[in-house]
């Protein structure tokens, strides 16, 4: 049988670790919805194609074959973006880069819905 415990530097890793005292007490269900957020809006992402699909096969007239072509596509688009953004909270830090986020913005308004032009 296969066993899959535990990599042996996996320990020296955790026990090297700095000890951190945490966010503060007033900030922790901030910090919690905002993780709760994060999360929620990655697997929403996941599942936006899966419902829009026949709406984007019937207006482009496409085959099945055609719409499992914009699944991947969207799929691979996302992971990607996933993977940068990762990398670009290991770089910048990952405070700075959820904040700047686009799902950390407000949604548009019907004011700002006027001022777009129509395609």
């Amino acid at each position: 049988m296969i066993s899959f415990g535990r990599a042996p530097c996996d320990e020296g890793i955790i026990c090297a670790a700095a000890d951190t005292p945490g966010c503060a007490e007033r900030a922790r269900p901030w910090v919690l919805a905002a993780t709760i957020l994060g999360a929620s809006m990655a697997f929403i992402d996941g599942s936006v194609v899966t419902v829009a699909l026949p709406a984007i096969q019937a207006d482009l007239t496409m085959s099945v074959a055609g719409a499992q072509w914009v699944a991947n596509a969207y799929m691979l688009m996302l992971g990607a973006l996933i993977l940068a953004g990762g990398s670009a909270g290991d770089r910048f830090g990952r405070r700075r880069v959820f904040a700047g986020s686009p799902s950390s913005r407000r949604p548009p308004s019907p004011a700002d819905w006027r001022r777009t032009p129509l395609l």
